[in-house]
C-alpha cells in the first residue's frame, strides 16, 4: 500500500466529513441557492451534535457556500460565475508577482522543501487512479492533492517575504472549495499538467533565477487552474 493509499483511508474530523457533503449536496444543485441550513436538521441528518454542525457551516462560509446568520441558521449562496474568474485573475496576478519575488530571496532551505513538496504531490497525482477509489475516495483524493499543492504555494509565499501579499493570496485561495478544481480535471493527464508539469516549470524558474519566467509560469498556472474550474462548473450548470 502505498503512502497515499493509506491517506486516502483515513477518515476526516466530523466537521470535515459533513462540510464536504454538504459542499458536494451544493455543488452538484442537490442543495439549491438561498436554502436554510438549520443546525437542528443537520444535526439529525448527521447523528452528530451540534459542534461539529457549527464548525462544518463555518468552513462553508469560509469557501463563500453559505452566509451565517446569528440565530437564525446558515442560507446557500452560491457565488457568481464572474465572482470566480475575478478571484482567479486576482489571484493569477498576485502569485506570479510572488513568485518573481521570490525568485531573488528563495535560499537552500526554502529550495529543498520546494522540491519535497513537489516530490509528494506528483506521488498523489500518480500513485492513485481516480476511477478506481469510487466517489468519496476521489473527494479524499482531491483533499490529498489540495494539501500538497497548498505546500508547494506556500513555500512559494514565504520565500516572497511579504506578509500584506500572502494573506491576500491565503484569503483568495480559500474563497472557493480549492480542492473542486483537483475533481474538475477531466483526465489523469490534465491533472499531472495542472500539477507536475506546470509546478516543474515554476519550480525550474525559481531554480535557475528566472524571476520574469517565474511570475510567467505561475500566472499561466493560476489561469489554467480557474479556466479548468469555471468550464466544469459550466458543464455541471452550477450556475443555474
Amino acid at each position: 500500500m502505498s503512502a497515499v493509499d493509506a491517506q486516502l483511508l483515513r477518515p476526516a474530523s466530523l466537521a470535515d466529513e459533513i462540510a464536504y457533503r454538504l459542499e458536494r449536496d451544493i455543488l452538484e444543485g442537490r442543495i439549491r441557492l438561498g436554502q436554510r441550513l438549520a443546525q437542528d436538521e443537520l444535526c439529525a441528518r448527521f447523528g452528530v451534535s451540534r459542534t461539529p454542525v457549527r464548525e462544518a457551516l463555518t468552513k462553508l462560509q469560509a469557501s463563500s457556500l453559505v452566509t451565517l446568520r446569528p440565530n437564525r441558521g446558515a442560507i446557500v449562496r452560491t457565488p457568481a460565475r464572474r465572482e470566480v474568474q475575478e478571484v482567479y485573475e486576482l489571484r493569477a496576478e498576485l502569485e506570479g508577482f510572488a513568485a518573481e519575488r521570490a525568485c531573488s530571496r528563495i535560499d537552500a532551505v526554502a529550495r529543498r522543501r520546494l522540491r519535497a513538496a513537489q516530490l509528494e504531490l506528483a506521488a498523489a497525482v500518480r500513485d492513485v487512479d481516480p476511477a478506481s477509489v469510487g466517489a468519496a475516495g476521489r473527494g479524499q483524493l482531491a483533499a490529498i492533492v489540495g494539501r500538497a499543492n497548498d505546500a508547494f504555494h506556500d513555500v512559494i509565499l514565504e520565500a516572497a517575504d511579504n506578509q500584506a501579499l500572502s494573506g491576500d493570496v491565503r484569503r483568495l485561495r480559500d474563497w472557493f472549495p480549492k480542492d473542486y478544481v483537483t475533481e474538475a480535471a477531466s483526465s489523469v493527464n490534465e491533472l499531472l499538467t495542472l500539477n507536475v508539469h506546470e509546478h516543474e516549470s515554476i519550480e525550474g524558474a525559481l531554480q535557475s533565477g528566472d524571476g520574469a519566467g517565474a511570475r510567467r509560469a505561475m500566472t499561466d498556472h493560476i489561469v489554467h487552474a480557474g479556466h479548468l474550474l469555471i468550464e466544469h462548473l459550466d458543464r455541471q450548470r452550477f450556475w443555474g
